[in-house]
């Protein structure tokens, strides 16, 4: 009976202790004139993403949530690698400006946000090389060296992301990083966290991929 107590208290203090960890967060901002559409996703957690009311481009909520949870604010579910409004809540009020791409009253979520961006800017996505002609031949060479251009800029941006990840082994960028960009490389999470001791290498979000 005494163990069974005892277990009792231990399962009611790890919850209590939890519970503790976690603090209210406002988050408001403006979002981009046109825009209709804003989840508020936390690590990820797509299947309770709550869709945020905007009324004349504003947008406010309070969300409890720990230290080192990541909140995406964004119009989509998915694509979390093209979201640049991911939030780390070191303050108890963040504000957000799509238009202006700020963030205000959270130095790690602006330093997270100037990283995604670098990243993003080195990456294949927008490059394209369009070709005004009827020729096949113009068309494959175009392809070809379009194919070649995109590899490169693609190690480019892998090297961001390693360079990213070693300046910052004692906050949660790195595990954004890695949860976003490891598909990548070619051993994919276990390799940019190979040799690593930081905490953001035992991040949820990087379980959950892993068991994805």
């Amino acid at each position: 009976m005494n163990k069974i107590f005892l277990t009792l208290i231990s399962f009611l203090m790890v919850a209590l202790n939890l519970c503790a960890q976690k603090k209210e967060v406002t988050i408001d901002g403006s979002t981009y004139p046109s825009q209709r559409t804003l989840y508020l996703i936390i690590n990820e957690d797509t299947a309770h993403a709550q869709l945020l009311p905007i009324q004349d481009g504003k947008f406010s909520v309070t969300v409890k949530v720990s230290k080192n949870d990541f909140i995406r604010l964004h119009d989509y579910k998915g694509w979390p690698e093209r979201c640049p409004f991911v939030l780390i809540p070191d303050s108890r009020h963040i504000t957000v400006n799509f238009n202006s791409g700020t963030i205000e009253g959270s130095p790690m979520s602006k330093r997270l946000h100037d990283a995604i961006l670098e990243v993003s800017k080195e990456g294949p996505d927008n490059f394209h090389v369009d070709v005004f002609s009827d020729n096949k031949e113009a068309w494959a060479e175009a392809r070809e060296f379009e194919k070649s251009v995109r590899m490169k800029m693609t190690e480019q941006q892998k090297e961001v992301i390693r360079r990213i990840i070693d300046e910052n082994p004692k906050n949660l960028i790195p595990a954004w990083l890695t949860y976003c960009y490891s598909d990548l490389f070619f051993g994919g999470i276990k390799e940019l966290t190979h040799g690593k001791k930081g905490k953001w290498t035992k991040h949820p979000i990087l379980k959950l991929k892993i068991d994805n």
